[in-house]
């Protein structure tokens, strides 16, 4: 009886790439659902909060008394990050701490999206034990957010995820979109790197394994599922043979694409060159099987639009 109970569910960034996909599997699946956003907050499902101003955050999760938070929120571009690495790290790290907190003083089962780069790539593919080294500060601030989540509770779920891709607003809204903005721009040469190795992965699917997480863990009352867990797509692309592939898909020209097999040791951002995700502990442990999409069916439907 108990499993046909409503739960609700609180999602930050619940207006990004992830957050929209997360929002849209809980609604479906049955849950009572609140996003919370800041720039885009004006959708059905959304409020808007202010994560960094704790009070705020606080008096919201207490109206909305979720069973469990699910943490989306974060900058999560190595590039962006770089640029204001003092509100970045904030966002990262201290508004995870607080809401890691909060959820155990309350009782509410805390989700952490992290990232793959919180490894430096020279020894995949890593399992939930392995040691990280992230190389850049983006890495870094979600390993620290890793420990702060940690200590704030054991109960509380890590799910580290690799690059993601999705539905978007905008092409520039996503890493793997913006090479058909790139690629469209045939008059500037486009150098695309072709030495590290990504495992793009469907929004949708992490939406599945979130949604699942918490079903396991609220609606069949499973205490084991916490801890750290890894989900990842398994076809591997560089950034130049994804990039190579949404142009075959849509029959557009290539001459402009330069293919960069030079030391990553020279980019602005450090990059770890493969650090493939070992997924095995969510279907072995948990029990949660995921059919994954394909990833050139699905890079094609959501970009077919932006032609």
């Amino acid at each position: 009886m108990s499993l046909n109970i409503n739960k609700t569910v609180l999602i930050t960034g619940a207006s990004g790439v992830l957050g929209r996909q997360v929002t849209n599997r809980f609604i479906d699946a049955g849950w009572d659902v609140t996003g919370l956003a800041y720039n885009r907050a004006n959708k059905k499902h959304l409020i808007r909060c202010d994560l960094t101003n704790f009070d705020e955050t606080d008096k919201t999760i207490r109206e909305i008394q979720p069973h469990a938070i699910v943490h989306c929120a974060a900058e999560r571009k190595p590039d962006v990050f770089e640029k204001d690495p003092k509100h970045s790290m904030f966002l990262n790290v201290e508004v995870t701490r607080h809401l890691a907190e909060f959820a155990a003083k309350e009782n509410i089962f805390f989700i952490l999206i992290s990232t793959d780069y919180v490894f430096d790539g020279k020894n995949p593919p890593y399992k939930e034990d392995a040691t990280p080294n992230p190389l850049q500060a983006y890495g870094k601030s979600k390993y620290e957010a890793e420990l702060v989540t940690q200590k704030a509770s054991k109960n509380h779920l890590i799910l580290r995820v690799p690059l993601l891709y999705g539905e978007v607003e905008n092409l520039d809204e996503n890493a793997v979109t913006i090479l058909l903005k790139n690629i469209k721009n045939t008059d500037t040469r486009a150098k695309m790197d072709d030495v590290q190795t990504r495992y793009p992965t469907y929004v949708g699917d992490v939406a599945e394994v979130c949604l699942q997480l918490c079903e396991q863990r609220i609606k069949q009352n499973r205490t084991e599922i916490h801890g750290i867990v890894h989900f990842s797509g398994t076809q591997k692309y560089t950034k130049f043979q994804m990039a190579i592939l949404i142009a075959s898909l849509f029959h557009l020209p290539i001459d402009h694409i330069e293919r960069d097999q030079g030391s990553v040791s020279n980019a602005n951002v450090q990059r770890p060159d493969n650090a493939a995700l070992d997924s095995s502990k969510l279907s072995h442990d948990f029990g949660i099987h995921i059919d994954q999409v394909n990833f050139e069916t699905t890079i094609r439907r959501c970009l077919e639009s932006f032609l």
